[in-house]
């Protein structure tokens, strides 16, 4: 996904959205650490058995462990939906139903992004799984941006300027 391909309601969102997460963690440079810590890891952070991530300006903390099969099942559901909106429809029952298995176990996990120092911000949670449509549970864009796109697509988000 590129940023410029995005509709201006949805940039705006994400402006907004990406710029009050930077502002809870102490500013624009903390945020992009965190996403730098984030991708320099071998293994996913969110396959830490503790269910916690320490990166080099604060700690991120969940209230479920992620096993491997499911993490690697929401990659695929993520690159799917990428490709197709509707992608959901298309699928073999086997992975329709590995699919919704992954979406419900997925669903109550909220992470948790604090700074080390609490005078650089409160710091903010986050959903793996968007159901602010309840008709339509999706992926949260904004989980998306922090794990698993480029850096580069959070620098079009912080540069971009409503029209």
């Amino acid at each position: 996904m590129k940023f410029k391909d995005l509709n201006e309601e949805t940039k705006d969102y994400l402006y907004e959205k990406i710029t009050t997460f930077s502002n809870s963690l102490g500013g624009i440079n903390f945020f992009l650490q965190l996403i730098e810590d984030i991708k320099e890891q071998k293994s996913n952070p969110l396959l830490n058995k503790s269910a916690a991530f320490h990166y080099s300006k604060g700690k991120i903390t969940w209230n479920k462990t992620i096993y491997k099969d499911t993490l690697v099942l929401l990659y695929e559901t993520m690159k799917l939906e990428e490709k197709d909106k509707e992608f959901f429809q298309a699928l073999k029952p086997k992975a329709k139903k590995n699919t919704i298995n992954m979406m419900k176990t997925l669903k109550p996990i909220k992470l948790e992004i604090r700074p080390k120092n609490k005078a650089d911000g409160e710091g903010f949670n986050l959903s793996i799984i968007d159901t602010s449509n309840e008709d339509e549970i999706k992926i949260s864009l904004l989980f998306k941006i922090i794990f698993f796109y480029n850096i580069n697509f959070v620098k079009d988000i912080l540069k971009y300027k409503k029209s």
